[in-house]
């Protein structure tokens, strides 16, 4: 039996990603398909512009079989947290492909660069731990070693996540094959067509022009919520000026003397935007901060992320008949808890899912609607 794997945000869903689903299922014959998709927050460090049941449903209407959630506590991290946390729940589910688009295209760039740092680890990590201290950003770092022991490089992100997966894969020795593609637009581009970046909608729908060609049922975000960080700056302003140092440094992600400069610019910053911009620097990435104040605004401590990381459950966000029939298959089999019902579980890294949609229920018009939806949503869509 072939399952194939996908590594979703959806954020949104547009003709680009009905694009994915078919071609990575053109790749052989895959009896099911199964997508791990980003919950309530996106790996860049924002708030998914819809909810995750919305954007899972879509999923299951393209091509999905079966929706899996990635956990707050892999999707607000670096692109490797990211990747562990999404391969590790793709094999315990039993995944035997996955594949992805990348600006490089050829799986065998990958795979290459992925063997040559397993086989020169302590040259490699140790080259990268020298370049971070002379103040490079971590990718930046990274690039330096490859550029060492094998004279590569790998810069932009969707091509840094790729390979982040296929690390995970050969590191782990996990039975699952990697494929990608080609990328069919400029990950960031902001022009709008047919298949256009999720940036370019994003900012189409923020803007309030015309993206009913870019994505399917374009109506729907006329008609439901829709999450921006700026909007939580408020909130964020609160929340640093009513903490102590030592509070903020207890945050996750707040490192290196980043409280001091939380606190020196707070005040005199009126935008979210603004306070980001005079966070970032050439140590640390727009998303890198983005994120660390996400985890600000829900007091998630360094603690409280160590202890929530090891995740031994797979919770399913939506399903068709197929996806409940493979879910039967595994059940006895799977390592991990299958959880259909969050109230009949319990794990540090769902008390935090459950902050994470406390803190989008602020910006919601309905906000006890989207956190009880959290304990009564019913997964199986029927097709």
């Amino acid at each position: 039996m072939r399952i194939l794997g996908l590594i979703v945000e959806y954020n949104p869903f547009h003709n680009g990603h009905i694009y994915h689903i078919q071609k990575a299922k053109s790749l052989a014959q895959f009896d099911y398909t199964i997508a791990i998709m980003s919950s309530s927050f996106v790996q860049r460090g924002e708030p998914a512009i819809i909810d995750k049941w919305k954007r899972s449903q879509l999923a299951i209407e393209f091509g999905v079989d079966l929706v899996i959630e990635l956990p707050f506590v892999y999707t607000c991290q670096s692109a490797d947290y990211f990747a562990k946390g999404a391969i590790d729940l793709l094999a315990a589910i039993g995944v035997t492909d996955i594949c992805f688009g990348s600006e490089d295209g050829r799986i065998s760039t990958f795979v290459d660069i992925a063997q040559a740092i397993f086989q020169h680890q302590d040259i490699y990590n140790e080259y990268v731990q020298k370049a971070m201290k002379k103040g490079l950003r971590y990718a930046d770092a990274c690039n330096q070693a490859l550029q060492y022991i094998m004279n590569k490089e790998i810069k932009t992100p969707n091509d840094l996540l790729g390979l982040s997966y296929v690390k995970e894969i050969i590191f782990h020795q996990y039975p699952i094959t990697p494929h990608c593609f080609p990328r069919t637009n400029a990950y960031h581009g902001l022009n709008l067509q047919t298949i256009a970046s999720a940036s370019a909608i994003r900012n189409a729908i923020r803007n309030k022009q015309d993206f009913s060609h870019s994505l399917p049922h374009a109506d729907l975000y006329h008609h439901c919520d829709l999450f921006q960080l700026e909007d939580f700056f408020p909130y964020l302003q609160y929340q640093i000026c009513t903490s102590s140092l030592q509070e903020l440094k207890s945050y996750h992600m707040v490192d290196e003397g980043l409280e001091n400069l939380l606190y020196k610019h707070i005040q005199s910053c009126s935008s979210m935007e603004e306070f980001i911009n005079q966070l970032s620097s050439k140590r640390y990435t727009r998303p890198r901060i983005s994120r660390m104040l996400i985890h600000i605004l829900m007091k998630n401590t360094k603690n409280d992320i160590h202890n929530a990381m090891h995740v031994d459950y797979l919770r399913v966000l939506a399903m068709n008949q197929k996806g409940r029939q493979y879910l039967s298959t595994i059940k006895k089999t799977c390592p991990y808890s299958l959880i259909t019902n969050l109230p009949k579980y319990h794990h540090p890294a769902l008390e935090i899912e459950l902050k994470a949609t406390r803190l989008l229920s602020l910006l919601s018009s309905h906000p006890q609607a989207l956190i009880q939806e959290e304990f009564s949503h019913i997964p199986l869509i029927q097709s």
